[in-house]
């Protein structure tokens, strides 16, 4: 259709978006950061992929993704500072799972777009403040002011013209993928210590939702660098569904994850006691650990278990908050290093067999002709060894060179950092207990009956695990004691710290175990 150029409405309409366009897609590097993440982005974006690139891990890609999700949170912390301090609750779940008509109820306004196009979905954040502010930070790393109404501008039908006919002059189009994150303060958002994460609904690359801002591993790694987790589940799907608890399983199990079964009001009460129980169920048997399932309808704000709800986002409001940067920055070290470590013992291996082969073929006076192909295969596992080594050896120093300018960035900008030296202090894992007890078991030759699993589940039923709490605090850590002394024959006395040192790895890994649960 022909553009009407004395058309006063549609000038002013076109001014308008030419005034927002220009303002998101614009390079003010005085508004953003206030450090140098050259050197760091170097590290991360150049010297890591080309240090791994010849052998890497199986799950680099997986391992890579969340070291940079974790990253671009640490940035967004720089980037907008209110953030410091506050604990990430971030929300989950397939597309139109209600994350963010949740927080638009929960907040009594509208502070979110709810049905935006999932393909521009911004990560967005919404923190507690004394006036009603929106920042943006583009793909130029520059803050971009905002006006409420915009929000759902960019990520829904930017550019569309109307006529006064109300004809389509010009097609709308999305402008989502220009901005990283968006952060929201109001005070209407009442939990002073949370800052909520509405992430974007995760898809993988055959679904027709698929964009790079909705794959799978973004909205992992997105949901991977969070405190707590709220996780989505419409009502009328009659259950979580399978992909979902795929998903769930591979987010960090110490994550406490509230499942909310939002579009409550499409089910009577019955069933929606039917669908929880199914819930569960399915929860239980898959091994995903969840602190509870509780319903909620944005139609029904104040119904349903809201006030459940509630209650737990106010317990964690009270926590004191707890930085995870060194800890999941670490992870893709650990195991890098775990990998070569494996590596370099299997080819290692490999090398004494050959060389104890060809000692022993040399005492049968086998023609040399023969050993030859033996002896380049040696030559091959000792190049491997080497090069694993080194590789190795690379990753060690890669290791200290990342903490000690992640170290100095956050100095800075006043982000709790440990010192490098430090970094291999913080646990490195924590074994599922199952896993340390058939080890110990092993080693020690103690036989049980093979139902010994089907017994610790029954035993462990209702315990929810608590890390990081001071000796005696933990109820898990004293069941767990109990169950090992009744079924591996372990006294009490003989649980000590000082046996970490004269005792066997696999032991050593027991006390740690014991003293992380709290039971030291």
């Amino acid at each position: 259709m022909a553009y009407d150029y004395e058309d006063n409405d549609l000038n002013n309409q076109l001014k308008d978006n030419f005034m927002l366009l220009s303002n998101v897609i614009r390079q003010d590097k005085t508004s953003g950061l206030k450090v140098d993440l050259s050197r760091i982005e170097k590290i991360i974006n150049d010297k890591i992929p080309e240090t791994v690139k010849s052998n890497s891990p199986h799950n680099f890609y997986e391992l890579f993704t969340d070291f940079k999700s974790e990253y671009e949170k640490f940035k967004d912390f720089i980037l907008y500072d209110s953030l410091i301090g506050k604990n990430i609750v971030a929300l989950g779940g397939g597309f139109s799972s209600g994350k963010s008509s949740f927080l638009n109820a929960l907040d009594d306004e509208e502070a979110l777009p709810a049905d935006i196009d999932p393909s521009t979905s911004v990560p967005t954040y919404i923190v507690n403040g004394d006036d009603y502010h929106v920042l943006g930070i583009n793909i130029f790393d520059s803050k971009v002011e905002l006006i409420p109404w915009q929000i759902k501008q960019i990520a829904h039908g930017f550019g569309e013209l109307e006529d006064n006919d109300g004809n389509i002059v010009v097609e709308n189009t999305t402008l989502g993928h220009i901005l990283e994150s968006i952060f929201l303060s109001t005070p209407q958002q009442v939990y002073k210590n949370i800052a909520f994460l509405d992430t974007p609904g995760y898809s993988k690359p055959d679904s027709a939702k698929y964009s790079a801002k909705t794959d799978e591993q973004i909205a992992r790694g997105q949901l991977n660098s969070s405190n707590f987790i709220l996780w989505f589940v419409q009502a009328d799907s009659g259950t979580i569904t399978e992909e979902d608890i795929k998903f769930i399983k591979t987010l960090r199990e110490y994550i406490p994850k509230l499942i909310i079964l939002s579009k409550a009001d499409k089910k009577p009460d019955r069933d929606l006691a039917e669908i929880k129980n199914s819930i569960k169920a399915n929860l239980d048997m898959k091994g995903v650990r969840y602190v509870d399932v509780l319903a909620f309808s944005d139609r029904e704000p104040d119904g349903y278990d809201i006030r459940k709800i509630r209650t737990q986002l106010e317990d964690w409001n009270k926590r004191v908050y707890e930085s995870n940067f060194a800890r999941n920055f670490k992870v893709l070290f650990v195991k890098c290093r775990d990998y070569y470590e494996d590596k370099i013992d299997e080819e290692s291996r490999e090398l004494t067999r050959l060389n104890t082969s060809i000692t022993r073929l040399n005492g049968e006076d086998i023609p040399s002709d023969i050993l030859e192909p033996l002896n380049q295969l040696v030559k091959i596992a000792r190049k491997n060894v080497n090069e694993l080594k080194d590789i190795l050896d690379k990753v060690k120093k890669l290791q200290n060179e990342f903490f000690t300018e992640i170290k100095f960035i956050s100095d800075v900008v006043g982000i709790d950092m440990p010192e490098p030296s430090e970094i291999d202090l913080i646990k490195d894992k924590v074994q599922n207990p199952l896993e340390i007890l058939a080890e110990y078991k092993k080693s020690k030759g103690i036989k049980t009956d093979p139902s010994i699993a089907e017994m610790l589940k029954s035993a462990f039923e209702g315990i929810e695990p608590v890390f990081n709490k001071k000796s005696g605090g933990s109820e898990y850590g004293t069941a767990l004691a109990e169950v090992i002394k009744q079924n591996c024959q372990i006294k009490p006395e003989e649980i000590k710290i000082n046996d970490v040192y004269k005792n066997t790895d696999t032991y050593k890994r027991l006390i740690d175990s014991f003293r992380v649960l709290g039971k030291l």
